[in-house]
Formats: structure tokens, C-alpha cells, sequence
């Protein structure tokens, strides 16, 4: 919010639109704290490291609401507000490196991670975790092949993960367990059920010629142009990354269908199928696949509705291009194939390297990092609660007072340093006005100098009375009635209070109370002085 605000003034406007045509955006000098800011809300709102933690935290919501909130749509707010803001803020270095450090990482990090756990859910979460990364890393860019990419990959992700996330809703109802080591042949009961889940995991994994394949081969070929653009080293490197998360994507969705459908029996107790589902309980994941097999044959009528408009918007400028499923036998073909063949490898070797996941300290774990921050500020808070509020209540008070004098200070010297007021000086009180005036100062000194509870009570309803008179005096009956009302309400009610309230004999203050009380004092009353006198007769 903050950065949209910082934005907003660095612009004029607060329109996506006006602020994406607005030029020289980048090099006003809120530009970098409004990009931090902005970024900071998309990281965490779309699960970037180190904020990745709480979408695989958010399984613990019904399957449907992990479908459709978690994995599919909104999760990716942060993706679309960083994509629809792309032709303002990208290309700078704070832009390009930020997204590409923050995304890459999280898109290993997802992938690798994935394999550690045996919930169907958490396994899914942190592929999607992965997907994100790879999402805000492709951001990162300013090419039409990364656009398309970001497009497609949008697309394609949430019509192979929603799928897969409605099916373990489907395999916890139906045997009673998400646990993959206790999850085996359940095709033989589940054959429609199986027939979408090998659907959304040959895209998931990025086998030709699903929807997944196409995602993945933008995603290599962004790398292998930024290579051949002369940046050889890294655009290879960068290839190589995307190419290790493509391979253990790969192995994810293999050990997910052959453990959960095909395998004869699971490493402990086999869970059986207490509740075979419909088929029109999996009608819902089923349209999505079939969807998702679709689109990769119906390219060219799908091009101009579906991936020209998005893909221009982040370009900033009506962009011609065509997504294609064939690209011929071109490198970025042989490392998707060596990506799968990479990843059957790693799924015959997943027991050792799950074992060596799972021996990796608590320490790294984004939960334990973040449970330590949220100690440590409720450590600070409670030092702070102690310092300004264990005193006594005039202690309390004074502070409080304290900071409304200097936040009035401030904002009159932000506001006008000048300080040119519009008040008429010549004007002189009138004789009733004079009479009040003194009325009123006399009964606030009698307030804090007299001995009795109950004078003081009355003497403080005698200042209320003249504030009162002021407002009949200056033709105000309604404020003069609520002035009235409120008075004669808190002189009753202080009355009833100190009459069941026993006296106490105050120990004698010290001076430095005293002078503190006075200093407060006067503030406090040249705060309501300057704050009528100024939200009256400033210019």
C-alpha cells in the first residue's frame, strides 16, 4: 500500500494505466522505494523466498480452497501485479536483479524441496512454490519469448495444478489419508480419477506435446537468447537452472502417479478405498485436463484471443507474435529432452535423496526462521509496552500528550514553514466574551488547586459551563446542547465514582514531576491553541 501511495505521488495518478504511460517514472527519486515496496507485497503474496513458507502452512485448508486460493489464482496476485506494472517499473538493475536473485532461488528451492514430503498437498504446495519462482524470475526480463512464457505459464500451471490438488481432495476422501507411503494402487478403483491425474502430471512435468511442454520450452528458450545475445555464460547458466527444475518437476509428478496409482503396495500399512468417488465427483478436474490437452492443438485460433492481449499488456505496447507448439529440433528441444531424462533419474534415485532432505536442519526451514522474527517482535513489543506504559498513569499520559504535541509540530512545519496566518489582530473581546473567558481560566485554576474532590469535580463542570456559553454566545444552539449534555453527564458520573472511591493522602511530588507536569501542561494547552488557531487562519 505504502508503495502504491509513493508511486501515486511520484505520478500524479493512480491509474495502471496512466502510470505505465507516464515516461521518466524510473528516475524519480521515490522510484526505488516504491519498487522495493511494491516487491516486498508481490514476494510475499506469491510466496517468494524467504516468504515461501506460508503457502505450503496454507494446505491445511480444504482441498477446493487449495485448488482454486492456493495454487491456481490467487496466489499468483503478486505475479499479476508485477507483470501489469512491468511497462513502468522494468529496466533497471534494481528491477531485473532483484526478480531474478528472489525468483530463481524460490524456483529451486520449490523443486528441490518438493521431494522431501510425503503429503500429496505439500508436495504439490512446494511444486507450486517452484512455478512462482519461475514466474517472477521470467519477470525479471524485458523479451517477447519471456513474456510468452509468463503468459503460458500462468495458463498452463493452473490447468495441470488445480487439477492435481482437487485429486488429493478426492484421494484423502476416498481412502482416508494424503500420506504417500501409505497410498498404493488405487487405479484399480479410481480409473477416471487416475486418467486425470496422469493427464495434469504429463503437463505438470513438461512431456511433449502437452500445454506444460510449451511453458517449459519459453522458459529454456528465454535462457538460450540471452545467450546467444552475447551473454554465453550466463544465459547458460540460467538454462542450466531451469533445466534442473524442469528435471525435478519431472521426477515430482512420476512419484506422485506411481506411488499414489500404480505400485502394488506402499512401504507401511496400504490404505484402501473407503468411499470410491463418482464419476461426476471428478468431472470438475477432468474438464480441467481435458482443457489443458486442448490447448496445445488449437494454437493458431487460441493466439489472438488468448496470448496477444496479455502478453502485449506486459510489454507495455501491442506486441505480434505467435505461440507455437513445434519449434523444430533446436537446442532448447534437446535440453527439455535431457531435462526429462534427468528427471526419470532422479525419480529412481528419490529414497536417498528424500533421506538427505529430510537430514537437513530445522534451521533452514522458512517456519523456525519466522517464528524466531515473531518472537523477537513480541520480545520488542513487550520492552516497549514496559518502557513507555509501566509507569504511573500521569507518566502514561504525558508521553502520549508528548507525541501529539510533536506530531502537530511536524505537520504544521511540513504543511507551511511559513506559519502565514489570516487572523484579524485588530479585533477586540467584547465585555460578555471577556467575562467568560476569565470565568473559565479562574475555574481551571481552582480545578488543580483545590483540596476537595468534590470542588474539583464542580469547578471542572464550571469550565464546561463557559465553553458552553461561548457557543450560545457565537449563535451555536446545537453544540451549546451537546456541550451541556456532556457536562452535566460527566459531573454525575465523577460524582458517583469518587463518592464510592475512598480518599488517599498523596505522597508530596518531587520537583522534577512537578516540572514535568507543568511543561506537559502548557503544551497541551498550546496544542489545542495552535490547532484551532491554524486549521482556522492558515493559508
Amino acid at each position: 500500500l505504502v508503495g502504491i501511495l509513493l508511486l501515486g505521488m511520484a505520478t500524479g495518478t493512480y491509474s495502471i494505466s496512466g502510470i505505465n504511460a507516464m515516461p521518466g517514472v524510473k528516475e524519480d527519486p521515490l522510484y526505488p522505494w516504491a519498487l522495493m515496496l511494491l516487491l516486498l507485497g508481490a514476494f510475499t503474496k506469491s510466496a517468494q523466498f524467504p516468504f515461501h513458507f506460508w503457502l505450503p502452512g496454507a494446505m491445511a485448508a480444504p482441498t477446493p480452497a487449495s485448488a482454486y486460493l492456493h495454487s491456481a489464482t490467487m496466489v499468483k496476485a503478486g505475479i499479476f501485479l508485477l507483470a501489469r506494472m512491468h511497462p513502468a517499473l522494468s529496466g533497471t538493475p534494481l528491477w531485473f536483479w532483484t526478480l531474478l536473485i528472489v525468483g530463481g532461488f524460490t524456483m529451486l528451492l520449490g523443486a528441490i524441496s518438493a521431494l522431501r514430503y510425503y503429503d500429496l498437498k505439500a508436495v504439490l504446495a512446494y511444486a507450486t512454490v517452484s512455478q512462482l519462482g519461475i514466474l517472477v524470475m521470467l519477470l525479471a526480463f524485458d523479451t517477447t519469448i519471456a513474456f510468452k512464457a509468463v503468459v503460458v505459464g500462468i495458463l498452463a500451471h493452473a490447468l495441470y495444478k488445480g487439477p492435481l490438488f482437487l485429486i488429493a481432495g478426492i484421494v484423502d476422501h476416498a481412502a482416508g489419508t494424503r500420506d504417500l507411503r501409505h497410498l498404493a494402487n488405487l487405479w484399480r478403483g479410481m480409473p477416471w480419477v487416475t486418467v486425470a491425474a496422469v493427464l495434469a502430471a504429463l503437463s505438470m512435468a513438461g512431456i511433449p506435446p502437452t500445454f506444460g511442454f510449451l511453458a517449459k520450452e519459453f522458459l529454456l528458450d528465454t535462457w538460450y537468447q540471452t545467450a546467444e545475445h552475447g551473454e554465453r555464460i550466463f544465459g547458460f547458466t540460467g538454462m542450466a537452472a531451469a533445466g534442473i527444475t524442469g528435471a525435478f518437476f519431472v521426477a515430482i509428478a512420476a512419484t506422485l502417479m506411481w506411488e499414489t496409482f500404480f505400485r502394488k503396495r506402499a512401504p507401511r500399512e496400504t490404505a484402501s478405498i473407503h468411499h470410491a468417488p463418482s464419476f461426476g465427483f471428478v468431472f470438475a478436474p477432468m474438464i480441467l485436463v481435458v482443457v489443458g490437452a486442448a490447448i496445445p492443438f488449437l494454437l493458431g485460433p487460441l493466439n489472438k484471443l488468448l496470448f496477444l492481449p496479455p502478453i502485449s499488456a506486459i510489454a507495455g505496447e501491442p506486441v505480434d507474435t505467435y505461440v507455437s507448439l513445434w519449434h523444430g529440433f533446436t537446442p532448447v528441444l534437446v535440453a527439455s529432452l535431457a531435462a526429462i531424462a534427468a528427471g526419470v533419474a532422479i525419480f529412481f534415485l528419490r529414497a536417498p535423496l528424500r533421506k538427505a532432505l529430510r537430514s537437513l536442519p530445522a534451521k533452514l526451514n522458512g517456519v523456525v526462521i519466522f517464528n524466531r522474527i515473531n518472537d523477537a517482535v513480541y520480545a520488542m513489543a513487550n520492552w516497549v509496552t514496559r518502557k513507555v506504559q509501566g509507569g504511573t498513569m500521569a507518566t502514561q499520559v504525558s508521553i502520549i500528550f508528548t507525541a501529539a504535541v510533536l506530531v502537530l509540530i511536524v505537520a504544521m512545519v511540513q504543511i507551511h514553514p511559513q506559519f502565514d496566518l489570516v487572523i484579524n489582530w485588530t479585533e477586540r473581546p467584547l465585555l460578555p466574551e471577556t467575562i467568560i473567558a476569565l470565568l473559565a481560566v479562574v475555574s481551571a485554576l481552582v480545578t488543580v488547586r483545590v483540596k476537595s474532590r468534590i470542588g474539583a469535580i464542580i469547578s471542572l463542570g464550571v469550565v464546561g459551563v463557559t465553553v458552553t456559553l461561548f457557543f450560545v454566545f457565537f449563535s451555536a444552539p446545537d453544540l451549546a446542547l451537546t456541550q451541556l449534555l456532556i457536562e452535566v453527564l460527566t459531573v454525575i458520573l465523577l460524582v458517583l465514582v469518587f463518592f464510592r472511591v475512598k480518599p488517599a493522602a498523596l505522597p508530596p511530588l518531587p520537583i522534577s514531576r512537578k516540572v514535568r507536569n507543568i511543561v506537559v501542561a502548557l503544551a497541551m494547552g498550546a496544542f489545542g491553541f495552535l490547532l484551532v488557531i491554524f486549521s482556522s487562519g492558515i493559508q
